[in-house]
């Protein structure tokens, strides 16, 4: 089941990220890049990490905000149920550290990803800053679906990031030769095009995208019915 569910989520991406490889292609020509068969294939376990991240963390989708399925938007404003928001750290420590664990494991592939595909994030604070960011945009998305905005997420996320960043730099020597092979090295070019200078970012929106626009609203629900006659339950 899982791996079923899972190839979806890749697949709600794809209306996002083939219109983007189109115009990455076509930047990358006019400067004579070409990217290696090892970065594609990177790129796209990439992809389909951030989607498996953004159903862990059930972010709300396009049709919870217009429907308003939550109560979230009323006559005065938004109003964010003051229990569904922490901004308190470690406040619910006592209660267990699982959470906590949970939250750092997470995001420790982002970590050792971003150096590994992209040169520019073997620079620590870059890598911090994608986590940091990914990590602020789930949480912020959850002030939608009923579910906590919790500051410890963001806290823990974001140090999972930097510990998988850490565990790059610790095998750097030992990927060497299959980091050149994977990793975007542009400091030859001289313009560097938008959409390949920032690449990691447009994934990182490309995988929002698809999980907010496509797998939530449309392919989950096609998939449930399809899912309960294969298995006689269903945990999507």
């Amino acid at each position: 089941m899982f791996i079923i569910v899972s190839i979806t989520w890749f697949i709600s991406t794809l209306p996002f990220l083939i219109p983007y490889h189109i115009l990455l292609t076509s930047q990358s020509k006019k400067i004579g890049y070409k990217p290696s068969t090892e970065h594609i294939v990177s790129v796209y376990i990439f992809v389909y990490y951030l989607t498996g991240v953004l159903s862990f963390t059930q972010i709300p989708s396009i049709s919870d905000i217009v429907h308003n399925s939550f109560g979230i938007i009323t006559p005065k404003g938004l109003n964010f149920p003051s229990e569904e928001v922490n901004l308190i750290p470690f406040l619910w420590i006592t209660e267990g550290v699982r959470t906590y664990i949970e939250n750092i494991l997470l995001f420790l592939p982002l970590g050792f990803m971003l150096p590994f595909i992209w040169k520019k994030h073997e620079v620590l604070w870059k890598t911090a800053l994608s986590g940091f960011t990914f990590s602020l945009i789930i949480e912020l998305s959850q002030l939608f679906n009923g579910r906590i905005t919790d500051i410890d997420d963001l806290l823990m996320n974001t140090l999972g990031a930097l510990i998988g960043w850490v565990i790059f730099r610790l095998l750097k020597k030992h990927l060497a030769k299959l980091q050149v092979k994977v990793s975007v090295r542009s400091t030859h070019i001289k313009k560097i095009p938008l959409l390949l200078r920032e690449e990691a970012c447009f994934y990182m929106a490309g995988a929002f995208a698809g999980m907010f626009f496509v797998f939530y609203p449309f392919l989950r629900s096609l998939l449930i019915p399809f899912l309960r006659s294969l298995f006689g339950f269903v945990l999507i």
